[in-house]
């Protein structure tokens, strides 16, 4: 004759939290890490279509960093610029505007307007301090830029 079966006893309470069940299974859901994972793939997506967008439109960004440029820089001018030196910056934004708004020279911009950038970048970030001698390198640098479209020869 065989005993009868018997069901094994559940495990001890916790002596620490007596109401506690055993833990489960570990880990994150299926759910959640699909959705993660989605939102991975998406910003990634988000991110190659920007700078497909910023490739395709350098011209565009450039002009429309320029007029925030000229903006900043004209209220927080030096008092020492004298108004023609102030025209002059002004018609050099205005020049290198042009030269970024020419349709069918994205590759010439983006090469040439390093320069300008590093030192749009150096003075805006000297924008409350800014000297004299600032504004006439940045309106030199600005002029350059502006001629280099000028003079390039035709591909």
């Amino acid at each position: 004759m065989e005993p009868p079966y018997v069901e094994p006893a559940p495990p001890p309470a916790s002596p620490f939290n007596p109401t506690a069940r055993p833990a489960g299974p570990g880990g994150c859901p299926k759910p959640l890490i699909l959705g993660c994972l989605g939102l991975l793939v998406l910003a990634g997506l988000g991110l190659v279509g920007f700078f497909l967008y910023a490739g395709m439109h350098v011209g565009k960004l450039l002009q429309f960093s320029l007029n925030q440029s000229e903006t900043t820089i004209s209220a927080q001018m030096p008092k020492d610029v004298t108004p023609a030196e102030q025209h002059r910056l002004h018609d050099a934004f205005q020049a290198a505007r042009q030269r970024a708004a020419k349709p069918g020279n994205l590759q010439e911009v983006a090469e040439s307007s390093q320069q300008l950038q590093f030192k749009m970048l150096a003075v805006m970030r000297k924008a409350p301090n800014l000297t004299r001698q600032d504004i006439l390198e940045l309106t030199r640098v600005l002029e350059e830029f502006a001629k280099t479209g000028e003079t390039a020869p035709a591909r």
